[in-house]
């Protein structure tokens, strides 16, 4: 795809964004760059004194993205030690890992939870067949796919930078991967000293940095589930905020008026219909995404609870209902659209 038709489905593509941002820069030096990666449209856009040093900066930054892309991509092979390299070797004994791959899995797997699994590869593929047709599986294709995943299905070595996978696992790193680069991407600005201030979006795994000019937060728009031409409410946040969304409008196909979407519930290998979104507000853009999917999987009572016993989680659940719950973290920052 190039020229025309690249930039009608960049701005395309860019409507369904799961969260928008308004009046956030005010410097004189503004660059913004937008790029598809990790099958989403990523954007940065950065503020600082000298245009020709944000190019450089915002370059930089997409590199370390593309390369923490390569590495946890699934489906392409890039290296020796990337995913693509581990999954291949499931049921072979030990594999080494590529270094952003080990980072991700020795920061996840010590989690073990059973509402977020790595593991979910089998099942994905099962989905993405049948997506592909525009039919449903059956529930022994899902029940035969499930029987390979869990989170002891694999095991990492942090001293051997090794991970081992058992036989027919395959790992998929979609919960993780965009809001760990961005959180890497962030953290490679933010010790820039030609950038003021970034905001980088990867459709929808968002991570601010810096203070605006005239000292006011940042203002980011949480998109309408059922309208992606609207938003429900906007959060004022400050430097160093991450903001993730999972929601069931962003990858989905409908079989007979049922939606069948791409975030699927671990226990039983079928899309999660509880929530039509969940948008986490925290400080790493990686936990962000962790756990805006890990609470989507929920119902709203059990996610409420968990985040409410966690002070650096908050959260905006919207129910399959269109009803909106807030965390009270987020009371005093989100005003709801009128």
């Amino acid at each position: 795809m190039q020229g025309a038709f690249m930039k009608k489905l960049l701005a395309s593509l860019l409507v369904f964004s799961s969260l928008t941002c308004a009046g956030c820069f005010f410097q004189t030096e503004k660059q913004e760059d937008t790029r598809f990666m990790m099958d989403t449209i990523v954007t940065i856009t950065t503020t600082g004194n000298n245009t020709d040093g944000l190019k450089a900066a915002t370059n930089d930054a997409f590199q370390l993205f593309q390369t923490i892309a390569n590495q946890t991509d699934p489906y392409t092979k890039q290296g020796p030690e990337d995913l693509y390299a581990v999954n291949q070797s499931a049921g072979q004994g030990p594999h080494k890992a590529s270094p952003y791959l080990m980072d991700i899995l020795s920061q996840v797997r010590p989690m073990g939870n059973r509402d977020l699994d790595l593991t979910l590869g089998p099942v994905i593929q099962v989905w993405n067949a049948h997506k592909e047709t525009k039919t449903v599986p059956s529930e022994g294709e899902i029940a035969q796919a499930l029987a390979k995943t869990g989170p002891e299905k694999y095991t990492v070595d942090t001293a051997a930078n090794t991970v081992t996978l058992a036989p027919g696992t395959q790992l998929d790193l979609g919960a993780v991967a965009k809001g760990y680069a961005v959180e890497q991407a962030a953290d490679l600005l933010s010790r820039d000293k030609r950038v003021k201030t970034a905001l980088i979006n990867a459709g929808g795994n968002i991570k601010v940095l810096g203070t605006k000019e005239d000292g006011s937060p940042w203002k980011i728009g949480v998109q309408d589930p059922r309208n992606p031409q609207k938003i429900i409410g906007t959060l004022a946040v400050k430097d160093g905020t991450a903001i993730a969304t999972s929601g069931d409008y962003q990858r989905y196909y409908e079989v007979d008026g049922k939606r069948y979407h791409h975030i699927l519930d671990p226990r039983t290998g079928w899309p999660a219909w509880h929530a039509r979104s969940v948008t986490v507000v925290t400080r790493s853009a990686f936990w962000a995404d962790y756990y805006s999917t890990l609470l989507f999987v929920l119902p709203e009572d059990q996610a409420m609870a968990l985040v409410e016993n966690n002070p650096n989680l908050e959260m905006l659940y919207v129910d399959l209902d269109g009803n909106t719950y807030l965390s009270s973290g987020l009371k005093d920052i989100y005003t709801p659209e009128k």
